[in-house]
C-alpha cells in the first residue's frame, strides 16, 4: 500500500515538473516585437539583444553591443532597417529591413503571382553575386524566397543567409549574418522560426474586382421591381386593348345586325346621304382631297361623279383604315391568358414597331408616286 502510495506521489511531481519545465521555457523562449509602421510584428529568442526604431536612447542595449544611439537611429532610417538582434555570444547578427517601391507596390504580394512569375523571382535571386541557393518556400502561410551567400567585407568572409517577401507592397527581408565560418543548420533555424512568427494586421491581396453581394441583391431587386411594374403596366394596357377590341366588336355586330334589319331602300337613302356629305362641288376641291388621301396611304376612288349635282362621291378602296378594327386585328394579336407578361410585351413592341414601319412606307411610296407624276 505504501509503496503505491509513493508511486502515485512520484508521477504527480515529474507531472508538475513537466509543466513547469515547459513554462518556463516557454517564458524564456521568445519575446514579440511589434513594428507599427509596417502593420506587423515576430518573434525573437528572448537571449537576443534586439534594437529597433522604438528603443529608448538610455536603454542598456546599446551599451551591451558596443553601438551609439544617434548612429544607429541614423543609419537605420538611412537603410530602411527597423531591426538588429544580436546573440548572447555576439556572433550571430539577425536585421529586419522593409522598403516600398513602384516594383513592391506592383507585385504586391508575393501570393498573387502565377507559379512562371514566382519562378523569374527565384531565377532573378539566383543570379546575384554571391548567391549559392534560392528557394520558394512558406512561413507562417506567406511565400518567402530563403537564400544562402556570401560576401567579403574588409578582408573578412561574411556568410549571410536571407529570406525574403513581398506583402501589401512592402518588400520585407529577414537577414541572418555570421563571421568567417558558415552558418551551421541549426544556426539557420532561428532565422526559420523568426520568419515563421511574422505576423500582419490584413493582408491585401490582389485578386481581382471584389464580388459585391450587396450591390448585386440591390440590382436585382430594381430589375424585379421594373419587370413587375412593366408586367402590371402591361396586363393593364393589354386588358383596355382587349376591352376596346371586343366594343369594337360588338358595336361592329350590332351595327351590322341593325343595317340588316332595314329595308334595302332605306340603306340606299342611308348610304346616298353619308356620300352626299363627303362630297366636294368642284373639280379643285375633289382633286386637294385625293391628293391628300393619296399622300397618307388610302386607297381613294371615285365612286360617281353627277355632272348636273356637281357632286363627286368617293369609296374606300378596301386597303385603308376604316374604323380601326381592321387595324387592330392585322397589328395586334389577340391576348390570351395562356401568353406569358413578357410574350405580351414582345408581341406589343412588335405590333407598334410594325405600324411605324408601314407607315412610313406608305408615306415615302405615295410621295414618289407624286414625284413621278408630277414630272410626266
Amino acid at each position: 500500500m505504501r509503496a503505491r502510495l509513493l508511486r502515485l506521489v512520484a508521477i504527480i511531481a515529474a507531472a508538475v515538473m513537466l509543466i513547469f519545465v515547459s513554462v518556463i521555457s516557454a517564458a524564456a523562449m521568445d519575446d514579440t516585437y511589434r513594428f507599427e509602421d509596417l502593420g506587423m510584428s515576430l518573434k525573437l529568442p528572448k537571449s537576443y539583444s534586439v534594437i529597433t526604431r522604438d528603443t529608448p536612447r538610455d536603454d542598456k542595449v546599446f551599451s551591451e553591443v558596443n553601438l551609439n544611439y544617434d548612429d544607429t537611429m541614423t543609419a537605420f532610417h538611412n537603410a530602411n532597417i527597423y531591426m538588429w538582434a544580436y546573440d548572447p555570444d555576439m556572433v550571430l547578427q539577425i536585421s529586419l529591413t522593409a522598403t516600398q517601391d513602384a516594383n513592391s507596390k506592383a507585385v504586391n504580394n508575393y501570393s498573387d503571382l502565377t507559379a512562371a512569375e514566382r519562378k523569374a523571382v527565384s531565377d532573378t535571386i539566383s543570379a546575384e553575386s554571391g548567391v549559392t541557393s534560392a528557394v520558394e518556400v512558406k512561413h507562417n502561410g506567406n511565400i518567402f524566397f530563403d537564400s544562402q551567400r556570401s560576401a567579403e567585407a574588409g578582408g573578412t568572409t561574411v556568410y549571410i543567409d536571407q529570406s525574403n517577401t513581398v506583402i501589401n507592397g512592402l518588400q520585407i527581408d529577414l537577414t541572418l549574418q555570421k563571421k568567417d565560418e558558415a552558418i551551421t543548420p541549426e544556426e539557420a533555424k532561428v532565422l526559420t522560426n523568426v520568419a515563421n512568427s511574422m505576423s500582419f494586421d490584413n493582408i491585401r491581396r490582389n485578386t481581382g474586382p471584389v464580388f459585391d453581394w450587396w450591390r448585386l441583391l440591390l440590382w436585382v431587386g430594381i430589375l424585379a421591381a421594373l419587370s413587375v411594374a412593366i408586367s402590371v403596366i402591361y396586363k393593364h394596357n393589354n386588358n383596355a386593348q382587349r376591352r376596346r377590341l371586343e366594343e369594337r366588336r360588338a358595336r361592329r355586330a350590332e351595327s351590322e345586325k341593325n343595317e340588316s334589319e332595314l329595308p334595302e331602300q332605306h340603306n340606299q337613302e342611308q348610304r346616298q346621304t353619308f356620300e352626299e356629305a363627303l362630297g366636294y362641288m368642284d373639280d379643285e376641291e375633289f382633286n386637294s382631297r385625293a391628293e391628300a388621301d393619296e399622300m397618307s396611304g388610302s386607297d381613294i376612288s371615285v365612286r360617281e361623279r353627277d355632272p348636273s349635282k356637281g357632286v363627286s362621291y368617293f369609296e374606300d378602296g378596301g386597303d385603308s383604315i376604316d374604323d380601326g378594327t381592321d387595324y387592330f386585328d392585322t397589328y395586334f394579336k389577340e391576348p390570351t391568358e395562356s401568353r406569358t407578361p413578357m410574350q405580351r410585351l414582345f408581341s406589343t413592341v412588335s405590333a407598334y414597331f410594325r405600324i411605324a414601319v408601314d407607315h412610313t412606307v406608305f408615306f415615302f411610296k405615295n410621295l414618289f408616286r407624286k414625284i413621278f407624276k408630277k414630272k410626266k
